[in-house]
């Protein structure tokens, strides 16, 4: 099977480095308003500068999730994340195209594993997701307060990476979560790899999985990588989005070895569809 398409320009580009949205944020007394002055700058067609507004202007929803207690209020929450990820699409004009979602039954909640290449393929993966789930995230994030309240009100996991104790939190609150028969929406590679094939996994949060026997759904978004670039401001409109969702892995059901590697089976299941969907993505451009 071909590789997928890699674009080397990020190797030497400072521009395309994912790390550039928290060195603005990290050197801003206000870093909303950081994101959206550099945003002005970067993007003429003014696209990335009304969908940051956008995400501002969801803090209008929340007077009314003041009212709302327990589940009703987390509910709230992922509507409006639900909401949000749909006006980003819209607003970025994606042609999306989306295959597998028959295989994702009501009978169950679900671990969703999906590759991290792009900036906007989080937002997409949410937004096609057939049912409720809550990020698995960088703690970082919870930087701009818009978002960590949404974040924080939908009972996202929020995770401290780089250290052992927070790591081992995010674990447990993951697992807490698969408990209560929630779904969580995890990206195993940790950080946005732009190279070809997929990143080394992330050590634990797979397991969590595994642990309460919850199945595992590996899941693909090829061709945000062309929406915009990592480290941009910048959004290109009107790109094709593949996205597929495989066959689940019903964790219950691995012998005791494949729960011991399911890192390796998942990471396996994942390659596949991202080498399948690559493969349509050149063909589509023709």
């Amino acid at each position: 099977m071909e590789e997928p398409y890699e674009d080397e320009g990020w190797r030497t580009d400072p521009m395309r480095n994912e790390n550039r949205y928290q060195s603005i944020i990290d050197q801003a007394a206000f870093p909303a308003w950081a994101l959206l002055r550099e945003s002005f700058k970067e993007d003429r067609k003014l696209l990335f500068p009304r969908m940051l507004l956008q995400t501002f202007w969801t803090a209008r929803r929340m007077p009314r999730s003041f009212f709302l207690r327990g589940e009703e209020k987390e509910a709230f929450a992922l509507e409006t994340t639900k909401l949000w990820s749909r006006r980003m699409v819209k607003m970025a004009k994606v042609r999306l195209v989306v295959r597998g979602l028959e295989r994702v039954g009501l009978d169950s909640n679900y671990l969703f594993a999906c590759n991290h290449s792009a900036t906007m393929d989080s937002v997409i993966a949410y937004m096609t997701l057939p049912v409720p789930a809550a990020f698995v995230v960088n703690q970082e994030l919870t930087n701009v307060p818009v978002i960590k309240y949404w974040l924080e009100t939908g009972r996202c996991v929020l995770v401290r990476q780089g250290t052992q104790e927070g790591e081992t939190h995010a674990f447990r609150d993951m697992m807490a979560r698969l408990r209560e028969n929630k779904n969580l929406l995890i990206f195993p590679e940790g950080y946005i790899y732009q190279g070809s094939g997929l990143a080394e996994f992330k050590r634990g949060g797979l397991y969590s999985a595994v642990f309460t026997g919850v199945p595992i759904v590996p899941m693909c978004v090829y061709g945000a990588q062309e929406v915009m670039h990592s480290g941009s401001l910048h959004v290109i409109p009107d790109r094709k989005v593949f996205v597929e969702f495989g066959e689940p892995i019903k964790t219950q059901s691995l012998s005791r070895d494949e729960k011991k590697s399911v890192e390796t089976l998942v990471h396996r299941r994942m390659l596949e569809l991202k080498l399948s969907l690559a493969a349509e993505w050149r063909r589509s451009r023709g």
